[in-house]
């Protein structure tokens, strides 16, 4: 028994070990993304983000919801239109984020965190 009991110092030292070792990982895996938003809300920019929008989703078309594209660093995907035999739907927008990753636009769907290439759009830091 005695080779198998941990002192209380013994296991104060691993946990301070484990600790430091958990935090300097932290610390060097961050998140170089910065929220974003469109560069011109001219008509071939939109038609990018909606573009990228559609692809995100695998449809060949979106809807945005109503946004000021011009500030919004958030944008709504809307459901799609019903069909002819329905009467109601419990269909919810979805959320990207507009994001900077290394130079590039990218959209982050907000309910999974999934990331999205958005080719072709031009978008610049939110503060900027």
């Amino acid at each position: 028994m005695g080779n198998r009991t941990v002192t209380g110092r013994r296991l104060l030292a691993g946990l301070a070990a484990g600790t430091a070792l958990l935090t300097g990982a932290a610390c060097q895996t961050h998140d170089p993304m910065t929220p974003a938003r469109l560069e011109t809300t001219d008509t071939e920019n939109v038609a990018a983000l909606e573009s990228a929008l559609a692809a995100a989703m695998g449809r060949a078309k979106v809807e945005i919801g109503v946004a000021d594209l011009a500030v919004a660093t958030r944008v709504s995907v809307m459901p799609p239109p019903l069909g002819e035999y329905e009467t109601h739907s419990v269909a919810m927008p979805v959320q990207f984020d507009i994001m900077l990753e290394d130079g590039a636009c990218a959209l982050v769907r907000v309910d999974t965190g999934e990331r999205f290439a958005a080719p072709g759009l031009a978008c610049i830091a939110a503060g900027g």
